[in-house]
């Protein structure tokens, strides 16, 4: 099996999640998320926001609950820079309005938000449609993920989110493929540094 082939797998897994479990699973991932970030506390959350009407994990369950139980904790979510293959980061406040792009992700509006550069994160949580028992994900394919974490500190986790459990191999892993250091599923956590 290729990557496409995953991909179209893995999509056509999320498409069939009806909306309360998709509700339940996200649910689950907020807690895993909160029980790490007790053990291991972060001043700057980098966070995506999902794309409406693809089932992805719905990370405002735990941005609801951060906010509550964790106001210390700033959150910044990633807009992509139109017409590039490159992502900018934004501080997430109630304030900010959100615009949907072409993809129907919302992202903050860069005229209304306070950009905050890779180097000033302290933990990513990522995005993407499967795993694999190495820590390499599968994304949609765009690579934005792939450019934006080396410009991480190193010592930065990246953390996947995921609906489901890993598949044994990211088939066909390029040299730009990054590994995550962990990835969160509603049933287990799997860490690979």
């Amino acid at each position: 099996m290729d990557k496409a082939a995953l991909r179209a797998q893995f999509l056509r897994r999320r498409e069939v999640l009806r909306p309360d479990e998709l509700q339940r699973l996200s649910f689950r991932l907020a807690e895993r998320v909160l029980r790490y970030l007790e053990q291991h506390p972060q001043q700057v959350l980098h966070v995506f926001l999902p794309r409406v009407g693809k089932n992805e994990v719905n990370t405002w369950l735990l941005i609801e609950q951060l906010r509550v139980q964790r106001p210390e904790v700033q959150l910044v979510v990633p807009r992509v820079v139109p017409g590039t293959f490159e992502l900018e980061h934004y501080r997430l406040t109630p304030e900010v309005p959100l615009l949907t792009s072409r993809w129907g992700i919302p992202e903050p509006d860069p005229l209304r938000a306070e950009r905050v550069l890779p180097a000033g994160l302290d933990l990513v949580l990522v995005p993407l449609l499967a795993f694999d028992e190495e820590g390499y994900r599968l994304g949609y394919g765009g690579g934005f993920y792939d450019r934006f974490l080396p410009l991480c500190r190193p010592e930065v986790p990246k953390i996947g989110l995921s609906l489901f459990a890993p598949v044994a191999c990211i088939p066909d892993r390029h040299a730009y493929d990054r590994r995550l250091d962990a990835c969160f599923a509603p049933e287990a956590d799997w860490y690979w540094t």
